[in-house]
């Protein structure tokens, strides 16, 4: 499981790092700087590439995480087919599904003033959406790249320091039983 995490953490870190720092050259054709640039135009109040970028910042890393659901779903090491029990659990389904939508939703209603202003995202292109679910989408590929590739040995170190399957000393619900 710490190898899962840890690779998956390392993915969105340098996907997050890139679209912050490089996602202005790559979206825009002029670049602006991340940290004066206001978010909405004063007069018109329209939102400015700035709000756009965090969007984009926004809905991939909240597409990573939910297709990370995804791969947390099997977690042996010999099993690489995540979809291969895709109907075992209908509820996990229906529940990701409707977080898909609510995620959606934020962006598409970001594309009206007063959506964009209650939910503070902005409109995003085909292209730009694309670009996130691709993003996303990429952390089932990473999730087999791990555990075709990291060996498990690798984080023994991290059991001995985080064991999360033996209870704390100071807890209460084990001693009781």
């Amino acid at each position: 499981m710490w190898r899962t995490i840890m690779m998956q953490a390392i993915y969105q870190i340098l996907v997050m790092i890139f679209l912050m720092y490089f996602g202005g050259l790559v979206f825009f054709e002029e670049s602006f700087n991340l940290v004066s640039t206001p978010l909405r135009d004063i007069k018109t109040l329209k939102a400015t590439d700035r709000l756009v970028l965090d969007t984009i910042c926004f809905h991939t890393f909240i597409l990573m995480n939910l297709f990370n659901q995804i791969n947390c779903r099997i977690v042996d090491d010999t099993e690489w087919n995540v979809f291969g029990t895709l109907l075992n659990n209908p509820m996990f389904w229906v529940i990701l599904g409707l977080e898909v939508l609510v995620q959606q939703v934020m962006i598409d209603v970001g594309a009206s003033k007063l959506g964009s202003a209650l939910l503070g995202t902005a409109e995003l292109t085909f292209g730009m959406q694309v670009t996130c679910w691709c993003l996303g989408a990429f952390s089932l590929v990473v999730g087999i790249i791990v555990k075709k590739t990291v060996p498990v040995k690798a984080f023994d170190w991290m059991v001995k320091v985080i064991d999360l399957e033996q209870p704390a000393e100071d807890d209460k619900v084990h001693k009781a039983k």
